[in-house]
């Protein structure tokens, strides 16, 4: 029999995986719930079980835990004991020991195995109470069989005394084992633990919340037993971890601090350190109660800054940050043990931004000061975009609080503003317009010139829009991208990030929009569009050729029989060759698109009509063949949809994009208006069918005349009501006012049918028509208003579809239409585009980290509207893209001139004087409060000097 294929009924295990057997684990609990011994003892002795295993809901507990949790499990007990299971382990869920459980539990047998093993702590805490103190409250819980229940504990008590637990170890609350059995009046506990106490009993040194002592319960309830107290010999003071505790939890620092300093001169503080009380060490009890004193003796004795309890994982110094307490912090951090590694999945700046309150009463909390310490202090070398489990950064969190200072602190310090957590929400979502406004007119500054020297400069910052993967810090620690290594994708995948990503979030929040008119913004947009111009002009030239030879060839040679010349022929082959060539690339171009993210590939309309054109094209070029009706038909649907096709490739050019913006948006409100108004327009149709089509019926049962032969062709083109489908189509027309009404037999239904032809010219032509040109002035007259942020908005929009298709990032959700697939469908990308080498495209486009290495520009106005790029050192390290820059390389450098436009620099200069104004606001309001606070200290002096005076008069 092999490992993994035994099998068990009663007596037999069974091992096969889930498909031909139950999990050893689950079976393991199975058994020892049971309590099928023999079952037990054979999985653990065939050693396929995990005896440390701790089981999940509903459970939460090891084997160990489980067996002490139930009663007459004693030989289960014992085998776990025999395996040397961890006896002292301490629950994550409970904060419980097995000998926190068998008292708890009243399993007394379950005690006393446990206390028979060597490795027990008998004085092990679970929130504050040793077994021995859980023993004794556990009795006032007792109601039913108090009494045979009430010996079960007296004899726990008994074996954890016998054992040697501590009987002056207090709760947090001070309460010791003879302070509660002196409270419940348990006289036979009392003497329990004057027979079995191995250390002086202490009746006064803790006391409850009202200050009540041991001693006072006890000469409350029992006078007599004080006796047999005092005349225990009383040995030296004893200063031990429980009792400082207590100081911490009574709030008596001084106390605390003459007591421990007593252990250090005794070099006896070591164990009180490493102490704690089942929820918390020292140092994190005294920094969580803001002890800036214990804090500061702690730590200057040697204490641990990171030292944790198995109860509360949270380090102290994350402790500190949650509360705001400013002077802790920076005790730990100018400790030289202190680590500032993030805290369960959370750093330093998001613990201390997510504990932030409005308005802190306790003096010792200033969350911005700690703010203002992590981010400043060189030690920490705080990542100010580290992810939490939920990808939210420290951005997310303050923008959630409404604390615009704390946002700027974080934009000024590198913070990224399109990082987006779970929920696809970038911290944009909750900055506040305003906020971020300011922040963007702080990354315009200017040098100490005048603006009109010509050393005058203009210096922009883009920090906010540089992602972490994307940034240059990230970079000096990777090898080159093209080293040939297998770690070569991820490489290069890690550096390649969306730039535009928070800037196409901008374009759909109403309050956000209009900053993309700020010059920051129109300045990076002018910077993306030089990189991305040379594949958007390559993209259109090549559709330019592609409808060029599309349309010559429909119209010169497809479907034409007579014979041509030469030339004719020769034009023909040639534009039939570009043609195919042409649809070979747009079918390359258009499958590239669909594999690197089909759903939002497929929700676009502008892609379902370069589908239809692949296919009418590749019949058109592919099948000569067919009928002459159906080659007309197919030029003319290839002809529409190339050239719609073009008009929208064209448009996506920034100055023409608000034509095609105002065209979209006219289209698609007359579409939604119309698609509810043609209830009405269809039930017209309907009724001039039924109204004039019998006038058809018998119009045809007429024989023909011979002598009006040229006229029967125009009453068979006139008649449109002699079917549903006619009829729509003949009011359709009549909605542009061609009405025709000469056509129309009236003389059937004469009154009828002239009142619905009335209403129907009142309603549809007078009141729908001109409501539809009123709803398209009004949205070219908005459109027009605003051309400018419509402008940037559709190269923001083309920018970031462009970095989709090259660097492979999702530009856009999909749309609700397809909410109903599983996400990872919703989320499909069948290639990547790293894949296929598209490295040297995807660099092109990017600005970071390669062509801003410090993610700035400097523009010098009166030189031409110059732009300097400053670079880091040394520039060798990053190859050949920093040499092309550097040496007039580039592009775009070449075929730009290097300059910014004149209109972005204008604004950037009305954004520095509109700084300099306020500043020389403050100025003055400054010196305005300096002379009300002298003019103050006269009016003190005077005020004082006339009272010298009245009292030399009174003399």
């Amino acid at each position: 029999m092999t490992r993994d294929s035994y099998e068990m009924d009663s007596n037999r295990i069974s091992r096969g995986g889930s498909l031909f057997g139950t999990d050893p684990q689950i079976q393991l609990r199975k058994a020892l719930r049971n309590n099928e011994y023999a079952t037990f003892k054979k999985l653990v002795s065939y050693g396929a079980v995990d005896l440390e295993y701790t089981y999940p809901y509903p459970d939460y507990k090891t084997c160990l835990e489980l067996a002490v949790s139930e009663p007459d499990r004693q030989e289960f007990i014992k085998l776990l004991l025999q395996h040397e299971v961890q006896v002292n382990k301490v629950n994550d869920k409970d904060g419980k020991a097995p000998i926190h459980l068998a008292v708890e539990n009243g399993n007394l047998d379950a005690l006393g195995l446990l206390l028979e093993d060597d490795r027990i702590d008998v004085n092990i805490k679970c929130k504050g109470n040793t077994a021995l103190l859980m023993a004794v409250k556990g009795i006032q819980d007792l109601d039913d069989n108090r009494e045979e229940s009430m010996s079960k504990y007296e004899d726990m008590i008994e074996l954890l005394l016998k054992a040697g637990c501590n009987v002056n170890s207090p709760d947090n609350k001070g309460i010791t084992p003879i302070y509660s059995a002196a409270k419940q009046g348990l006289e036979r506990v009392i003497n329990l633990i004057l027979d079995y106490a191995k250390d002086p009993i202490d009746l006064d040194t803790y006391k409850d919340i009202r200050g009540r002592t041991a001693r006072y319960y006890l000469n409350d309830a029992f006078p007599h037993l004080l006796a047999k107290f005092e005349t225990i010999s009383k040995q030296e003071e004893i200063i031990d971890p429980d009792k400082l505790f207590s100081y911490l939890n009574r709030h008596e620092e001084d106390n605390f601090i003459r007591d421990y300093t007593k252990l250090v001169k005794k070099n006896e503080h070591r164990p009180a350190l490493a102490a704690n009380n089942g929820m918390n060490t020292m140092l994190q009890l005294s920094t969580e109660k803001g002890f800036e004193k214990v804090v500061g003796v702690l730590l200057n004795s040697g204490a641990d800054p990171n030292a944790t309890c198995a109860a509360n994982t949270v380090k102290p110094i994350a402790i500190a940050c949650q509360n705001g307490y400013y002077k802790i912090l920076k005790m730990f951090i100018d400790n030289e043990s202190t680590l500032f590694d993030p805290v369960n999945n959370e750093s330093l700046l998001q613990i201390t931004i997510r504990g932030m309150k409005t308005s802190p009463l306790d003096s010792k909390v200033d969350f911005k000061s700690c703010i203002d310490l992590l981010l400043k202090n060189p030690k920490i070398n705080t990542n100010i975009n580290y992810p939490d489990i939920k990808n939210n950064t420290a951005l997310h969190y303050a923008a959630r609080n409404g604390d615009s200072d704390t946002v700027l602190e974080l934009l000024r310090s590198g913070a990224c503003i399109g990082l987006r957590n779970k929920f696809d929400e970038p911290p944009l979502a909750d900055i506040h317009a305003k906020t971020l406004e300011t922040y963007l007119d702080e990354c315009i500054s200017s040098n100490s010139e005048r603006p009109s020297d010509d050393d005058y400069e203009i210096h922009i910052k883009y920090s906010f829009l540089v992602y972490p993967n994307n940034s240059l810090e990230n970079e000096m620690c990777r090898v080159p991208l093209m080293d040939n290594t297998n770690n070569n994708i991820k490489e290069y995948d890690a550096i390649l990030a969306p730039e535009t990503e928070a800037l196409l979030y901008m374009t759909k929040s109403e309050e956000l929009r209009p900053l993309l008119k700020h010059p920051v913004i129109t300045s990076f947009l002018y910077l993306k569009w030089q990189r991305i111009s040379c594949l958007f002009y390559a993209n259109i030239t090549f559709y330019s050729l592609l409808w060029l030879s599309l349309i010559l060839y429909i119209i010169l040679g497809y479907g034409l029989e007579e014979e041509q010349s030469k030339s004719f022929e020769a034009l023909n082959i040639v534009t039939h060759i570009g043609a195919v060539i042409g649809l070979i690339l747009l079918i390359f171009r258009e499958i590239f698109q669909l594999l690197v993210s089909p759903t939002r590939y497929l929700q676009s309309i502008e892609n379902w009509m370069e589908i239809a054109l692949i296919f009418v094209t590749a019949w058109i070029v592919g099948y000569d063949s067919a009928s002459e009706s159906t080659k007309q038909q197919l030029s003319a649907v290839a002809i529409l949809l190339s050239s719609a096709e073009l008009v929208l490739l064209i448009g996506q050019f920034p100055t023409l994009s608000t034509n095609i913006v105002m065209l979209k948006t006219v289209s698609w409100n007359f579409f939604k208006f119309l698609l509810w108004y043609c209830i009405l327009i269809i039930a017209f149709a309907l009724s001039f069918y039924t109204l004039f089509r019998n006038v058809a019926e018998s119009d045809d049962q007429t024989p023909p005349n011979p002598n009006n032969t040229g006229k029967e062709g125009e009453d068979d083109e006139e008649d449109f009501f002699e079917d549903p489908g006619r009829s729509l189509f003949k009011t359709i027309v009549m909605l542009t006012g061609e009405f025709d009404a000469g056509s129309i037999k009236f003389s059937t239904f004469p009154v009828t049918s002239h009142i619905i032809f009335i209403v129907f010219v009142f309603m549809i032509p007078i009141v729908l028509f001109n409501l539809l040109n009123g709803l398209a002035v009004s949205d070219t007259q908005e459109i027009r208003a605003d051309a400018e942020l419509v402008g940037h908005i559709s190269r923001v929009k083309l920018i970031s579809y462009f970095e989709s298709v090259l660097i492979g990032k999702a530009y856009s959700k999909p749309s609700k239409f397809w909410s109903w697939l599983p996400l990872y469908l919703q989320e499909l990308q069948v290639i990547t585009p790293k894949i296929l080498c598209m490295k040297p495209f995807a660099k092109r486009i990017s600005l970071f980290p390669f062509f801003l290495p410090k993610y700035r520009i400097i523009v010098k106005p009166n030189q031409d509207y110059t732009i300097i790029i400053p670079h880091a050192e040394p520039l060798g390290k990053y190859g050949d893209d920093y040499e092309d820059v550097e040496g007039g390389k580039c592009c775009f450098e070449r075929c730009q001139n290097y300059r910014l436009d004149r209109k972005i620099v204008k604004n950037a200069k009305l954004v520095i004087a509109k700084k300099t104004y306020v500043s020389e606001f403050d100025e003055i309001k400054n010196k305005l409060s300096l002379y009300e606070t002298k003019i103050e200290n006269i009016e003190n002096i005077l005020k004082k000097v006339l009272q010298a005076v009245d009292i030399q008069r009174n003399y």
